[in-house]
């Protein structure tokens, strides 16, 4: 039985229960057959012949089934990972622009036209190509993966998150005011800064810009961030490494 355990765990509990079902379905199949077959045979031969038929189903049947059921629940992980594949950026784990825009556009449309269904964050990493010419692609690429990481840990569970392209990422935030989206801003801001031991670049300097918009009663997903996105270009055009909330700044590091 411990033998079994890790391949048990491996099939899965719902993969057991379709093997199960298949194998019952075939089972009482070919018993109703026997009887009809059997049955003017009398009792004697009709119980001899269902337990033939039993023992033979269950050992010819079972692998099949085990066989089909094992590569069906193979194809349905394949699909479940290549769907996750296929909305997700490949270097940060976050939602790519597309999904992120389309999950976006789909809670707004459920809020409702009379409701506001929270704040954008549009978050962008200053001096990113600066950064990539001076020190290469390789410390670029690592600036993105911290500023990722930075935003999953501040990001609560209903949060949407993502990156936008480049070095350019969002967080919607649900049911909280513009003065919560930029203390959470603010947070992700001082957060950044103080990860220049985890570059591993002595002397090279993080920080990011992070412009804020909440969503308008009736926008769409692209409404509400360009008007982040314009609070963003104030940022950067303010001096960077600040937070501004629908072009007020917010806090300056």
């Amino acid at each position: 039985m411990e033998k079994l355990r890790p391949w048990l765990e491996n099939f899965g509990f719902d993969s057991l229960k379709r093997a199960a079902l298949l194998l019952v379905t075939v089972l009482a199949g070919v018993e109703l057959l026997v009887v009809i077959y059997y049955w003017d045979l009398g009792r004697s031969r009709l119980e001899s012949e269902l337990a033939i038929s039993a023992v033979i189903a269950v050992l010819v049947g079972l692998p099949v089934i085990l066989y089909v059921v094992t590569q069906h629940s193979r194809l349905q992980r394949l699909t479940e990972k290549l769907a996750q594949l296929s909305s997700s950026d490949q270097m940060t784990g976050l939602l790519n622009r597309q999904t992120f825009v389309e999950r976006l556009g789909v809670r707004l449309y459920k809020t409702g036209k009379g409701k506001s269904a929270g704040v954008l964050a549009y978050i962008d990493a200053d001096h990113f190509k600066a950064i990539n010419d001076r020190h290469g692609h390789a410390v670029g690429d690592k600036v993105i993966q911290i500023i990722a990481t930075k935003i999953k840990a501040i990001a609560r569970q209903n949060d949407l998150c993502g990156r936008l392209g480049g070095e350019e990422f969002g967080i919607f935030l649900p049911g909280v005011t513009l003065a919560e989206a930029g203390a959470i801003a603010d947070r992700l801001r001082c957060e950044v800064n103080e990860s220049e031991s985890e570059l591993g670049v002595p002397g090279l300097k993080m920080s990011v810009s992070i412009g804020i918009a909440s969503h308008k009663p009736g926008a769409t997903a692209l409404d509400t961030m360009q008007a982040a996105d314009r609070s963003l270009y104030a940022a950067k055009n303010g001096g960077r490494n600040a937070v501004v909330v629908e072009l007020e700044r917010y806090r300056f590091g």
